[in-house]
């Protein structure tokens, strides 16, 4: 009992952190102002875009190089086994952050009272306690089952499993209050730490074990919070407040309004990171850990090096759009979503073109030797990473009709093609049919996004958007010539 109710304790503690105790900051760009629907359309996408490049600089270059140090000090086997633990844990953390991240990102812009926004934080973090007991259990008992891991390692990945809810989920709090400037600083920190002490516990220990590797990410996603969760503990004991999460009627209403929206798109961040598992599960069942981390570093540098360029047009679109929705702009947010995809197009025609050549180079620098093979799925991995990135975009007109069940059942489909043709191909061809599977599954997913949008609605929605916002306008004007008016 006293375990449990430590462990209550600093998740209660981290969730202080990830939310605050009050409700300010609900909305507004990066510098802290609000804007109108249609005010600064431009201005908010550019800032913010540039602000998520920035803060994905650090990433991604930490990660190129957090890839290239650990295959040279692990080597491909070790790596291997850390590639297909890590995306185990990394599904299992984004179906459990991902109900709550979503649901933030689609409605916090909408509590404009302080009141509203406490409580909806409240909620928030009530969510993410439950969600990390949940997954503690669920993926306790899910990799013995799978053979993934087994004995007391297994406390390592669930230990990294809480620390990537928590971080995800105050990272969406960040980015619905459009504080882009909070996630680059938060994201740079936990980045260097997450090469910093891996390799600080490998050089420590003289050891060349992957379950260092996930001791050391597990810390750097926690190093962010670091210094806030001592000061805020300390502010929590001194006021007396309980530990444990307890909600009013409204705030559990605000948790199931959470829940109804965000599990269709947990599911389907689950079968999104479950694509990777795919993959890199088969590999090592037919071919072992070797030919696992073959593929996963080149995977994991490839898209990694698109998610730097690429992600931050994804992060600055995405509360974008979700705001001038909420607030009635809703033919802007389309066009948000347009632009977005008009300017990855346009980015990724010279990188595809350079990559046809630039494959046997790729490969050397990832793993320190010419492999013919790796080699030859650099671009087929590069296509994939971009299509998804495009997939990214193309289906957040489903999420702002809340129709994340159609998203649910596209995801479905790419997932088990997936994962039938790594079973059938894999054993044949080995990782080339999994880097090609990756392109198939990204183009599935986007086909299917054009069949079930529903258009007419999509337009009828927005044209009923814009009406309201006429006129609330209009109501504003004329309050303010009379206000201005009065004697």
């Amino acid at each position: 009992m006293p375990e449990i109710t430590k462990m209550k304790a600093l998740l209660g503690t981290l969730m202080d952190v990830a939310f605050g105790r009050n409700g300010r900051r609900v909305s507004g760009n990066s510098d802290g102002n609000t804007q109108g629907p249609a005010g600064g359309f431009g201005g908010a996408l550019v800032q913010d875009a540039l602000n998520y490049f920035l803060s994905k600089i650090v990433p991604g270059l930490m990660g190129f190089l957090s890839v290239l140090v650990f295959v040279r000090l692990v080597g491909v086997e070790q790596y291997g086994r850390f590639a297909v633990v890590f995306a185990f844990v990394m599904a299992w953390a984004s179906a459990l952050a991902g109900w709550l991240s979503q649901g933030m990102l689609r409605f916090q812009s909408q509590q404009r009272e302080p009141g509203e926004a406490a409580n909806f934080f409240r909620s928030a973090a009530a969510g993410t306690v439950l969600s990390a007991a949940i997954g503690a259990l669920a993926v306790g008992i899910a990799m013995p089952a799978f053979g993934v891991q087994k004995g007391w390692p297994v406390l390592i990945s669930l230990g990294l499993l809480g620390a990537l809810i928590v971080y995800t989920v105050a990272i969406a709090r960040f980015q619905a209050s459009l504080q882009s400037a909070k996630v680059l600083r938060f994201d740079a920190v936990r980045s260097v730490g997450c090469f910093v002490l891996p390799v600080t516990l490998l050089w420590v220990t003289g050891s060349r074990d992957y379950r260092l590797l996930l001791l050391g990410i597990a810390l750097g996603y926690l190093l962010p919070l670091a210094g806030p969760i001592f000061s805020r503990a300390k502010d929590h004991a001194d006021a007396g407040h309980s530990w444990l999460p307890s909600l009013s009627i409204k705030q559990r209403k605000t948790l199931g309004e959470l829940w109804r929206f965000g599990w269709p798109v947990a599911l389907w961040m689950l079968c999104q990171q479950s694509l990777v598992v795919s993959d890199r599960y088969f590999l090592q069942r037919f071919f072992g850990f070797s030919e696992a981390g073959i593929y996963a570093s080149m995977y994991d540098v490839i898209v990694r090096s698109f998610s730097l360029l690429f992600m931050p047009i994804t992060l600055a679109v995405h509360p974008l759009v979700m705001s001038r929705w909420n607030a009635g702009s809703r033919t802007h947010a389309l066009h948000a979503i347009r632009t977005g995809m008009k300017y990855q197009v346009l980015m990724f025609l010279p990188i595809g073109v350079s990559l046809v050549v630039l494959g046997p180079w790729v490969s050397r620098v990832v793993l320190g030797r010419y492999n013919a093979g790796a080699a030859g799925i650099v671009l087929p991995l590069a296509v994939g990473g971009f299509l998804w990135q495009v997939c990214l975009l193309s289906h957040k007109p489903l999420e702002v009709l809340c129709h994340t069940k159609r998203m649910l059942a596209g995801i479905l489909v790419a997932l088990a093609v997936n994962v039938a043709g790594n079973w059938n191909l894999v054993p044949r061809y080995g990782y080339r049919a999994s880097a090609y599977l990756t392109v198939a599954s990204s183009a599935i997913y986007l086909v299917m996004l054009f069949v079930i949008t529903p258009m007419e609605e999509l337009r009828t929605a927005a044209s009923l958007g814009q009406t309201a916002a006429r006129a609330d306008m209009q109501a504003q004007r004329a309050q303010g010539f009379v206000t201005t008016s009065l004697p």
